[in-house]
């Protein structure tokens, strides 16, 4: 799989609000910015927000300021991007899709951290 064909064209997600509220969403990342934007939106023209990759700090297994999710399986699903400034947690439709976007955002976060030699 290219992953940075896949990433750029992005995953539908259930973005969650800590007052409870679901959003679905549509995650993608561009030019190393994580962005969220409605799924009509194909174009990307109009993003709801972004986070840079740069600024996330850690990526933790389920939610953690949202309300909690009394249906298991579906909080096997969540993860939360933690930065300094906000957190963003998300719902995927399964816990690969879940590990797979965890695991290509700790990647690119790696490769961040190390420096060129």
């Amino acid at each position: 799989m290219d992953t940075h064909k896949y990433v750029k064209a992005g995953e539908i997600f259930v973005k969650h609000h800590k007052f409870g509220v679901e959003k679905i969403r549509l995650i993608y990342i561009l030019d190393d910015i994580l962005y969220w934007t409605k799924p009509e939106d194909l174009n990307k023209q109009k993003p709801k927000g972004k986070i840079k990759l740069e600024d996330i700090l850690q990526i933790e297994n389920g939610l953690k300021k949202a309300k909690k999710l009394k249906d298991l399986e579906r909080a096997s699903n969540c993860f939360t991007i933690i930065t300094k400034e906000r957190t963003l947690e998300l719902e995927a439709s399964n816990v690969q899709i879940k590990n797979l976007w965890t695991n290509i955002i700790n990647n690119i976060l790696k490769k961040q951290q190390t420096p060129n030699q």
